[in-house]
């Protein structure tokens, strides 16, 4: 190993990653999630050269570095940098007794840190802001030909309010992934639903894929092409409970759902979509 390699290494290891990216070769990053499989599934337009694009809460940059990668002209990539705003249930951030849910916020205070080694060992132009997707605005921000959204609506209190935004500054096209519900989805395929939680954990709502599509319609977007169901893995930095403790939970609720994603990944579909007006 030489030693730009190593000391790369050891840069990598002082940060936390979101995602699984491709830095350098025989360097990984250890993600939660790991992103790369999905670009198979994703309508991601192969050839973005010209277009000003928008990636919504970015993180790491995964979907931002693969829009510049893809010929784009400039990739703006927004996410919010303190976790006390982010639009996560309260309890969830601030409750008294969820200890490992605010350690795992803090573990994830860095997430500029590692936008910024990563996009510095990439060699990119991508441009992090410091943003809401609730604060979108063409006034502010200009359009964009193409924004890309990812993994994001669950976490938020009111996701077709986010979706509004995005239209707003889309002149173009959205792509958009969502995390969903798998056994409303393949139980229901056709009626739109989703289940509230909002308590400890970091999300809110939890669509089918139906429910999914009805939110993007009802921010006013004509959907252009979707996806059929896929699965993002979990990647190497993500908690592993023993498999024998994981089956336990098959009682429990959302143990199903918890089993899934020990096995295959987090539930995933994707749109295409124009903005109407």
């Amino acid at each position: 190993m030489s030693v730009t390699t190593a000391t790369l290494t050891e840069r990598v290891a002082e940060r936390s990653w979101y995602h699984t990216l491709d830095l350098a070769p025989g360097v990984v990053t250890p993600g939660f999630f790991d992103t790369r499989p999905t670009v198979a599934h994703v309508p991601l337009p192969a050839d973005l050269t010209g277009l000003r694009c928008l990636d919504v809460g970015t993180w790491d940059g995964f979907w931002a570095f693969e829009m510049e990668r893809r010929g784009a002209a400039s990739v703006t990539a927004i996410d919010i940098e303190d976790p006390e705003r982010w639009d996560w249930p309260p309890q969830a951030r601030f409750g008294e007794t969820n200890e490992a849910r605010l350690a795992y916020l803090r573990t994830f205070k860095s997430g500029a840190s590692s936008f910024a080694l990563a996009r510095e060992v990439l060699g990119s132009q991508v441009e992090r802001v410091d943003c809401s997707v609730y604060d979108l605005d063409p006034d502010v921000h200009g359009r964009f030909d193409l924004v890309f959204m990812g993994s994001l609506l669950l976490h938020l209190r009111d996701p077709v309010r986010a979706l509004d935004r995005v239209r707003a500054v889309c002149s173009g096209e959205a792509v958009l992934a969502e995390s969903i519900e798998l056994f409303s989805t393949l139980a229901r395929p056709r009626t739109a639903t989703a289940r509230l939680e909002g308590l400890d954990q970091s999300w809110w709502w939890q669509p089918n894929a139906a429910g999914f599509r009805r939110m993007v319609r009802s921010a006013g977007f004509r959907i252009e092409e979707q996806t059929g169901l896929y699965f993002l893995p979990t990647g190497a930095a993500h908690p592993r409970p023993p498999l024998h403790t994981a089956w336990r939970e098959l009682a429990t609720s959302g143990g199903r759902e918890r089993i899934v994603t020990r096995v295959k990944g987090i539930p995933h579909t994707a749109v295409r979509a124009v903005p109407l007006g």
